[in-house]
């Protein structure tokens, strides 16, 4: 009993997996019908994809409301993909007049790079090349739509073949089915060719594998003239030569491409996605100035070397019926080729297989220090001054005695006693200064007595 319980457990377990694991939609590439091969192909560019926000501005748009545009969608309705409208709020898809789905895939126009357009259809139209299927595994149902009479600018449906006469079953924007013989019908207009031009290699993101180094040859240059002289030989070699643009977004696969560098190099056309692969054969010079009887052995190798860098370029799309269009693209190119080198060995002389002395030249550099002396400085008046007398030397420099010492000061203060001397006041001969203060005070005294008793 136990171990059926297990089992029992068990299935539950995968049965519950299988349950949450159903609703989830993975990215798959939308079908065309090509009405010469009768059959359906894949489309490069158109992809129906879950919802995301950041990639509204490359959803294919059905028709237009007030509220904003509707998006063509689709959803799994009782095990059938069936066409829907993606309305404004964009959460749901609607798929009838009744009946709505969380989980859906909306058609995405990988970078806008696909031309489509809307044609006339009538019921009695054959079906399309180039018209974009609802379920790639069903070739006669297609994407359609019918002028609304109110509400939206159209109302988006499902074109559905039964033999040769279709019809267009869609609903409006209260939800009401419709059954219309006339409308439009999604195609996408199939390129003939492209051409990528002003190419740049962004080298900051070149990655390099290289394979060990191959020896492809090797040579002797000799010298047997009488006189110095530069010996040269030629040798030829082969490789596979192969590059590739990568596959691009939005590119057909298999269409003829040109490609032209910026600076005006022009690459063989390839096809699209496919590597363009050539045998290459070319000569290496090899050189070396010998002097006479002497000779050299040469190693000629090579590495195959790819490398992988990224590019940037203008793509031009070209159309049987319309205009070309233009857009940036970048991409990633891998090129394989063949890296090879000369690896020259010493010189040595035929006669004897003895090697070439090297002459070297060794420079000695002395360098020389120079110490220079000073020559005594003679100490300036104000330090003469400021030396002590008991520390002077005889015969030094700027010696000073006791006599000179006392007659420099008294020529010091002789021109104070001259000056004190010529701003004396002077009186008449053997008058004394303070008598003359007297008498000019015993006069101002007598000269008001005087007027009194006048």
């Amino acid at each position: 009993m136990k171990k059926n319980r297990n089992c029992e457990s068990g299935w539950w377990v995968v049965l519950l997996t299988a349950t949450l694991a159903a609703p989830v939609l993975g990215e798959a590439s939308a079908g065309l019908f090509n009405a010469k091969l009768k059959q359906v192909i894949t489309s490069s560019t158109l992809k129906w994809n879950n919802l995301k926000k950041e990639a509204m501005d490359t959803y294919v748009i059905g028709a237009e409301s007030p509220q904003g545009p509707i998006y063509l969608c689709r959803a799994r309705h009782e095990g059938d993909m069936l066409l829907g409208q993606l309305r404004p709020e964009y959460t749901s898809c609607a798929v009838s007049g009744s009946k709505s789905y969380d989980v859906f895939e909306v058609l995405q126009n990988i970078e806008n790079a696909s031309l489509i357009t809307w044609k006339p259809w009538l019921r009695f139209s054959p079906k399309p090349s180039g018209g974009i299927l609802v379920d790639s595994s069903v070739d006669s149902v297609f994407i359609g739509r019918a002028k609304a009479e109110s509400g939206f600018s159209h109302n988006i449906g499902r074109i559905a073949y039964d033999f040769a006469i279709g019809k267009l079953l869609t609903f409006d924007d209260k939800n009401n089915e419709i059954t219309e013989t006339q409308g439009e019908i999604l195609i996408e207009v199939e390129p003939v060719s492209y051409k990528i031009e002003d190419v740049e290699l962004d080298l900051t993101t070149e990655q390099v594998r290289s394979s060990d180094p191959e020896i492809f040859g090797e040579r002797v240059l000799s010298n047997v003239e009488s006189t110095a002289a530069t010996s040269t030989a030629a040798i030829e070699y082969e490789f596979n030569y192969s590059v590739s643009w990568g596959h691009g977004h939005g590119i057909g696969i298999g269409l003829n491409t040109t490609i032209e560098m910026a600076d005006g190099t022009i690459y063989p056309q390839i096809e699209w996605a496919n590597p363009f692969t050539e045998k290459r054969s070319k000569f290496y010079n090899l050189e070396r100035y010998l002097e006479p009887g002497t000779a050299c052995n040469v190693t000629f190798r090579g590495n195959r070397t790819e490398r992988d860098v990224q590019y940037t370029g203008k793509l031009t799309t070209y159309y049987n019926d319309h205009d070309p269009r233009s857009r940036q693209m970048r991409g990633e190119r891998t090129e394989i080729t063949l890296e090879v080198e000369a690896v020259y060995g010493e010189i040595y002389f035929i006669g004897n297989n003895s090697l070439v002395p090297t002459t070297t030249t060794t420079t000695t550099t002395t360098t020389t220090t120079t110490t220079t002396t000073a020559a005594p400085t003679e100490p300036t008046e104000s330090d003469k001054n400021n030396i002590p007398i008991e520390i002077m030397q005889p015969n030094q420099p700027g010696e000073i005695d006791s006599n000179n010492l006392v007659d420099s000061n008294m020529d010091k203060a002789q021109p104070d006693k001259e000056q004190n001397i010529k701003n004396a006041i002077v009186g008449p001969l053997g008058s004394k200064p303070n008598d003359a203060n007297m008498r000019i005070i015993s006069l101002t005294l007598f000269i008001p007595v005087f007027a009194l008793l006048l």
